[in-house]
């Protein structure tokens, strides 16, 4: 088995096209890319036995357009036959400006998972579940009755918060959401502070940095608005 160092490293080239990635779930575009690079297979054959089209229709065009969001091109194909998943993430990894692929090679069934890969996954199947209709949902309800749920290994990669920042945010909001102005909802039972949730601006998955300039004081609300809600952090 090689070692990480020794794992080629493929070229991404972007794409402005994301029309067939965002139609499929991470699950279906990890197995798309497991099968490009570890198994070689063929456009038209990620067409027909991971998605479950008919090849001759679609051509390869879907996984085609998965891969090439993702900045995968024909050069790329069958690269990692024959090595370990958990080698190749690592020398992805080490060698950074890889997050997208890493995402997309981590999010098949219950094997390796992000936690932003994760919620991904859960906000693009719920979005799923909310086109069925009621009748469609209690049929795959009733059809999962009895059975384990998927097991998924997570892999998680975090930033160390510097506390005197989150500390001092705090104190500078003095018990008041820095967006709405709401006074907390409530109070800590660890040091009867109120209980606010600091957050960065800009992420610091983006770039940003862990400075009182780039953080505010929110309450679980509007953090959670600025995370999930339609304008997001824009309105802020």
């Amino acid at each position: 088995m090689p070692e990480a160092s020794h794992v080629d490293l493929p070229e991404l080239r972007s794409s402005d096209r994301w029309r067939e990635y965002h139609a499929y779930s991470l699950r279906q575009r990890a197995r798309v890319v497991r099968g490009w690079l570890f198994d070689g297979l063929t456009h038209r054959q990620l067409d027909d036995q991971i998605l479950g089209l008919d090849r001759a229709v679609t051509k390869g065009y879907q996984a085609m357009g998965i891969l090439h969001a993702i900045g995968l091109r024909g050069d790329s194909r069958g690269i990692y036959k024959n090595f370990d998943q958990d080698l190749v993430m690592t020398r992805l990894q080490d060698a950074g400006g890889y997050e997208l692929l890493l995402e997309n090679l981590g999010g098949s069934d219950s094997e390796e998972l992000t936690l932003q890969g994760l919620r991904k996954l859960e906000i693009e199947e719920l979005f799923a579940a909310t086109k069925r209709t009621s009748l469609e949902r209690k049929l795959r309800i009733r059809d999962q009755e009895g059975r384990a749920p998927d097991r998924i290994k997570i892999v998680s990669y975090t930033y160390k918060r510097n506390p005197d920042v989150v500390a001092e945010a705090l104190n500078r909001a003095n018990g008041r959401c820095d967006r709405c102005n709401s006074e907390a909802p409530f109070i800590r039972a660890s040091d009867n502070s109120p209980y606010l949730e600091v957050h960065h601006i800009k992420p610091l998955s983006e770039g940003g940095s862990d400075s009182l300039e780039n953080v505010i004081a929110l309450c679980p609300n509007c953090h959670r608005n600025l995370h999930f809600g339609q304008l997001g952090r824009d309105q802020y």
